[in-house]
């Protein structure tokens, strides 16, 4: 792989063919604190035709702006597409794919309760404000608000994904409840972004904003509820199935995995890798939609898939994949000599279920689509510092197609993300002071080809840092 260094801002940069260096395509202008974007995602998709008028369907940016904008602007010339005034009551800071490439929602801050109005007793039923999108092209499709007289004193914080509305409260608990159902029968009004909406105003214009199409009076119908720790709950699998970490003490690193249609769990459902380590283990479903589930360790990734058997479902595996390790081997190590305070020495040994950062560990993976490849990477030490590897492997069976290491030092004190797109593996680092560094690595010769001994092609090289 080819490696070029560039700076995370807000702008834009495209990376044409094989050995090229990324090339600035935009950059947004400058702008005041009170007007600076304080959220964004990128909405993209590959079209065989567009139509006539594809205004509406094009690739672009969506931001939020400190001045409570939602903007759309062009992925490749950075151009305004539109600009949507939200609300001059509401402070929107968050904006999540609801579902994926389909809708997303805008979230407002938590409604604070002032000092004042709690010393003369005025409640603060208000807890904060969703709003919801469709793309291609952008549509305003309800915004309601979460008060706790609907939902209750003790709700915390709410999402939407996937077409469920999902709100949490304290002591670990989640309700799901149909957010479509809510739609259809607590409208109050249509609304479409830029007409006019009787004595409201023009929606999505400033002053006026979005109104709130939706009004609850009572608690919708509650379609699942679970308890779970952080709030961390996950739906998917075939059948539909969900995956927590029971909010017990002493139970973080353990997941569950029940039937969304009867709360059983799952035969071998209880998910542990029993292993000592200072990450928990991580559990999720698969992007693929094959519903399969992946469960990553210190130093393995285990594939696992739902079946049907004669009791009900259980967890089967699919393959394994286990990071290279030079302690992967199934007796213990001698890892030098102690000396005790009277003199003796004590060979002191390194167990397997033993997770030690200074060995190779697993530290995320990511899957791509197009090409139906998983991208693992590991760490390991080497030389009194620590090297970062990306293994990519089939997504069917776990074969290990190639292995790659990085050239960039692994900073263990900063947030790593490594994600693949085709054949640009793109490395963003966080350090602690917030500052970003984006590695972008081009794939240059075929996968699993035998690699001929040639002098490194050297490339023109570009990094800067600035702070986001």
């Amino acid at each position: 792989m080819k490696r070029e260094d560039c700076c995370l801002t807000t702008t834009g940069h495209v990376i044409p063919g094989l050995h090229a260096i990324p090339q600035l395509l935009f950059r947004l202008p400058s702008c005041s604190t009170a007007e600076k974007t304080e959220d964004v995602i990128m909405c993209q998709s590959s079209l065989n035709t567009l139509p006539t008028e594809n205004h509406g369907y094009r690739g672009c940016l969506l931001g939020l702006t400190a001045s409570n904008w939602l903007m759309r602007w062009d992925v490749n010339t950075g151009k305004c597409l539109e600009a949507v005034y939200l609300s001059h009551r509401y402070k929107f800071r968050h904006i999540a794919w609801g579902t994926f490439l389909e809708n997303f929602v805008v979230r407002s801050i938590h409604t604070k309760h002032t000092a004042a109005a709690r010393a003369a007793g005025i409640p603060q039923p208000l807890l904060m404000v969703l709003a919801m999108f469709k793309v291609f092209p952008l549509r305003f499709i309800a915004m309601m608000e979460i008060n706790k007289h609907v939902f209750g004193r003790d709700v915390t914080d709410a999402m939407i994904s996937q077409g469920v509305l999902v709100v949490m409260y304290q002591g670990n608990t989640v309700r799901c409840f149909s957010f479509d159902d809510i739609v259809d029968k607590n409208s109050v009004m249509k609304a479409d972004l830029f007409k006019d909406c009787g004595d409201f105003g023009t929606v999505g214009s400033y002053p006026t904003g979005l109104p709130l199409t939706v009004k609850l009076t009572e608690c919708p119908p509650v379609l699942f509820e679970v308890k779970c720790s952080e709030h961390s709950l996950q739906l998917g699998g075939v059948p539909w199935h969900y995956l927590i970490t029971p909010p017990a003490q002493g139970y973080k690193g353990v997941f569950h995995v029940r039937s969304m249609e009867t709360g059983a769990m799952a035969k071998n459902g209880v998910l542990d890798m029993d292993s000592v380590s200072v990450e928990p283990d991580k559990a999720f479903f698969h992007t693929d939609d094959s519903g399969r589930i992946f469960h990553m360790g210190p130093s393995t990734l285990r594939v696992l898939r739902i079946r049907s058997g004669s009791h009900g479902y259980e967890l089967v595996p699919d393959f394994v994949i286990d990071a290279h390790s030079p302690c992967s081997t199934s007796r213990p190590q001698v890892d030098g000599m102690i000396l005790t305070s009277s003199g003796r020495q004590v060979k002191k040994l390194l167990l397997d279920a033993y997770a030690d950062p200074c060995y190779e560990s697993l530290q995320g993976v990511d899957y791509e689509s197009d090409l139906d490849i998983l991208a693992v990477t590991s760490v390991s030490q080497r030389d009194d510092k620590l090297v970062g590897h990306v293994c990519f492997h089939d997504n069917q069976t776990g074969a290990l197609l190639n292995r790659v290491e990085l050239e960039e030092a692994w900073d263990e004190t900063c947030d790593h993300t490594i994600s693949l797109d085709l054949d640009t593996l793109v490395h963003i680092v966080k350090t602690p002071q917030r500052r970003y560094h984006c590695y972008v690595y081009k794939l240059d010769r075929t996968v699993g080809q035998i690699e001929e001994k040639q002098p490194r092609q050297k490339g023109k090289r570009r990094k800067s840092t600035r702070r986001r």
